[in-house]
């Protein structure tokens, strides 16, 4: 009886953190993308401001 229980445990935490490593993973995609798409632009931005433009 007490090894199920055991097992049960385990089981549920093995869950919860696969789910919360799923999710902060997620998180620090979607910030890498959000760094390079402000990069990009920052780029863009700097190329116009520093260009010769008469």
């Amino acid at each position: 009886m007490r090894c199920r229980h055991f097992r049960s445990g385990c089981g549920q935490t093995t869950v919860e953190f696969v789910t919360v490593a799923g999710m902060l993973l997620l998180v620090l995609v979607m910030l890498a993308l959000l760094l390079y798409t402000f990069r990009e632009y920052g780029g863009r931005v700097m190329d116009l401001v520093g260009s010769e433009y008469p």
